[in-house]
Parts: C-alpha cells; sequence; structure tokens
C-alpha cells in the first residue's frame, strides 16, 4: 500500500482504513452462537484453538516481549496509555490452547468460555473459543504448558495479524461486558452466560425469559482542521503533561452523532463547526466503547478551553506538530487508537519518530 493510498490527499478526509482494533478474518458464525452444545463439542475438538483471557489482558507466547520489558504492558494511566511506545514493530501472535487441553480450565466454576467464530478455507475452518479465567484465579489455573506472557489489547493490536487483532477484540470486549455486569440491572438476580457467551439469561424464575446483551457507549472522535489547514489538539486535564490529541467526547442520549461532534468542540475548547464529514469506526472495549471518528472545519479559530475537562488547546501545522513531537514537547496517541490514525492522515503519513 503506498503512502498516497492509505492516507490520502494531504488535508483531506478520505474514509480510515486498516484501524488495529477494526480488522478480523473471522466470520462471527453469529448463527451457530444458540446452539447448546456447540462449546462442550468444540472443547472436545483438538482443532479448536482458545484465546485465554485474564483481567481484561490477552495471552502470548513467553518471552515475546522479554527484549523490551515495558513494551507490552499498558502503562498505569486509563486517561491516556501509551503502552506501546516502546512496542516491537514485529509481528506478536496471540498464545493458543487447543479445546481438549483448555477443557479442564473451562469446566471450573466461574470461567467464562466463549465461542469467537471461525476462520474460514474454503469448505474448512477452524474454530475459536476465548476463556476468561479471571474469576477462577487467573493465569495460576492454567496447565503447565500453558505457560505465557499477558499483554495489553492496546499494546498488542499495532504488533498482530488481522486474524489476531479481532480474536483479541472480540474476546476482550464480551469477557470484559461479563465481568462488570454480574446480575440483572432489572430484578437484581444473578445472571449466567448464553448464546455461546454473546448474551445473559436472567436466573429470576419470574424473569427466566429476560435476555441481556452487551451495552455498547458511541464516543466521537474528531480531527477539527481550520482554513490553514492547522490540526487542534487538546491536552485534557486527567492525562499527562505533554500527552495532546483530538476531540472526543461521549454520545448524549437522544443526541445525533454530528450534534455530539459541534457539542463537544463547543464545550470543551468553543470552537464553533462547520461542515462535518465521518471518517469511520473501531471498537475501543476499555471497557465498552465504539468510537465514531469525524474530519470537522471550523468556524472560529480562538480557543476557549472549559479548564474542567480540558486544560490547554491549540493550533498545529505540520512542522508545528512534528517538532513538537520530535522534542518531546508533545506525545500523540498510541498506535492502537483511531486518534492516532485520524492524526497521521491529517498529517500525511506515519509519526515517524514513534
Amino acid at each position: 500500500m503506498d503512502m498516497g493510498s492509505r492516507y490520502g490527499v494531504r488535508g483531506g478526509a478520505a474514509p480510515l482504513g486498516d484501524l488495529p482494533l477494526a480488522r478480523t478474518k473471522i466470520d462471527y458464525d453469529v448463527a451457530a452462537r444458540a446452539d447448546g452444545g456447540l462449546i462442550d463439542r468444540l472443547l472436545d475438538d483438538p482443532a479448536t484453538r482458545v484465546v485465554l483471557v485474564d483481567r481484561g489482558l490477552v495471552a502470548v507466547p513467553r518471552g515475546l516481549s522479554s527484549s523490551t520489558p515495558a513494551a507490552l504492558a499498558c502503562a498505569e494511566d486509563p486517561a491516556a496509555p501509551r503502552p506501546d511506545a516502546a512496542a516491537p514493530m514485529h509481528e506478536v501472535g496471540l498464545s493458543f490452547m487447543s479445546g481438549p487441553s483448555a477443557r479442564s480450565v473451562a469446566e471450573v466454576s466461574g470461567a467464562l468460555v466463549v465461542y469467537l467464530g471461525i476462520e474460514r478455507f474454503g469448505d474448512t475452518g477452524v474454530s475459536y473459543l476465548a476463556l476468561d479465567v479471571t474469576r477462577v484465579g487467573g493465569a495460576s489455573v492454567l496447565p503447565d504448558q500453558a505457560s505465557c506472557d499477558w499483554v495489553e489489547l492496546r499494546s498488542l493490536a499495532p504488533c498482530a495479524s488481522v486474524r489476531d487483532a479481532g480474536l483479541a477484540t472480540s474476546a476482550i470486549a464480551v469477557c470484559a461486558w461479563h465481568d462488570r455486569q454480574r446480575f440483572c440491572p432489572y430484578c437484581g438476580f444473578p445472571v449466567r452466560p448464553t448464546l455461546s457467551g454473546w448474551a445473559q439469561a436472567c436466573t429470576n424464575p419470574e424473569d427466566a425469559d429476560r435476555l441481556l446483551f452487551p451495552r455498547i457507549e458511541p464516543a466521537v472522535i474528531t480531527a477539527i482542521v481550520d482554513d490553514r489547514d492547522r490540526l487542534l489538539l487538546q491536552h485534557n486535564c486527567a492525562w499527562r503533561p505533554s500527552f495532546y490529541s483530538v476531540s472526543a467526547g461521549f454520545v448524549e442520549a437522544g443526541e445525533s452523532l454530528e450534534r455530539a461532534v459541534r457539542r463537544e468542540a463547543l464545550e470543551e475548547v468553543g470552537i464553533e463547526l462547520d461542515e462535518v464529514g465521518y471518517l469511520g469506526s473501531q471498537p475501543w472495549p476499555f471497557p465498552a466503547s465504539i468510537m465514531l471518528g469525524f474530519r470537522a472545519r471550523a468556524r472560529t479559530t480562538d480557543i476557549h478551553v472549559d479548564g474542567d475537562e480540558v486544560e490547554a488547546a491549540r493550533w498545529f501545522t505540520r512542522e508545528e506538530l512534528g517538532r513538537a513531537i520530535a522534542c518531546g514537547e508533545v506525545e500523540p496517541a498510541g498506535r492502537a487508537s483511531i486518534a492516532r490514525h485520524m492524526i497521521e492522515q491529517w498529517y500525511g503519513g506515519p509519526l515517524e519518530c514513534l
């Protein structure tokens, strides 16, 4: 893929592609989820491949991150994580168990098994499960042959294959939902997994037909440019001092996406917007968002930060941003984020210094 086809015309708003958490080669095989015996059969099948999950981390073969100790460990800053700053540029793969080798752990009370789908090769295919061991003691319950390292999705995704990035994203998203919703929000009774892990059933005998599905929180994220083709970047109060990114925020109930884009810009930095164009989306399962990306043209350019959420904001030319990143004045978003790709699209190429 050449530079022009990936990043589009400089300053343009071509659709985003190849976002790390939006890639997959797996057929979700939704129709098979209702088969109550599916997971049991797959655990009997030596060809089944099982993705391991523990407290929001996924397993990779042991030693992959040993040469860069902090490369695949998430920084403890949920507001502005950059766990990939030193991450390897070569491909990092997931660590898999076979179905039968995972069965003993999968049958422990509290373990969660989710059917992720099938990778098809003509008339054949490989089925994938996720096994979340968070509630059963974590990695300590796994057999010795499952020795592995545990990495954060934001670190893994830029280094993973399309298949592994898609598997890890689905596994983390669904397992995080189960971990956070353990009781029916309507009656308070415990819930149990159903539909091969993609839903929950309420255990209240008076409410036994109620099915619960993962809730996704939509958030808009916007690259704002002015008539001089400068990009607006902002620093939020909760972020590390040098971290800057584009405008973002959650969509309010009853609000359109375009209105949310305009509202966030006006509330946070006092900028009024003209036209708003859609760029693309990617899941952000930390824990349950989907980021909907936009490019917007500023109608006004005087910045007035709110001081509550946003501490500082400034307009950048490409030359100014390149210098600011090179000298450490500005730390950009991580490689797994849609924000990074939006900034690089405007910039016209990769931020080489990182």
